[in-house]
């Protein structure tokens, strides 16, 4: 038996027929994980996009709050607490601890507790003496908001 010209011809598209086929199915394969892959990354993306809505939800109703000391006139600051949350602080409730430092302790009384809406701010008048060592003010605040309230510890430098 004799390989003609056209048998080789037809061995020859046979074999790259069969390894096109074989490439056809490897890729096919390839993209059958990338398309399972792909499912996987949709459903965690879905996952962490509501979770991701919930906590936006849940922040609405919550109050959150920022404490610095500014200056106010030439000698004297005011210890400035702003509720930079979206929902409004009920009950706004401050607590120093053991010493007061800097804030006057009448300031303290005359505004806490208090109700602060979302960007409203305390202003509590703040002095100093020569006799103080201490350079920072440190206290905590609680509230009560939508969310159900919280609780915030401050040590602000007086500057």
């Amino acid at each position: 038996m004799e390989l003609t010209v056209s048998d080789a011809g037809a061995i020859a598209a046979a074999v790259f027929a069969g390894c096109s086929l074989w490439h056809s199915i490897r890729v096919h394969s390839k993209q059958k994980d990338l398309a399972r892959e792909l499912g996987n990354l949709q459903r965690e993306l879905t996952v962490l996009e509501l979770k991701d809505a919930k906590e936006r939800e849940m922040n609405k109703e919550k109050a959150e709050f920022t404490a610095r000391f500014v200056s106010h006139r030439s000698n004297s600051k005011r210890l400035v607490i702003t509720n930079i949350g979206s929902a409004q602080a009920r009950d706004v409730r401050i607590d120093f601890g053991e010493r007061v430092d800097f804030v006057i302790s009448s300031e303290i009384k005359d505004y806490f507790p208090c109700n602060l809406d979302s960007s409203e701010s305390v202003k509590l008048l703040a002095t100093t003496s020569l006799g103080h060592t201490v350079v920072r003010e440190s206290f905590t605040l609680s509230w009560m908001d939508n969310a159900g309230g919280g609780r915030k510890g401050f040590n602000i430098q007086y500057t």
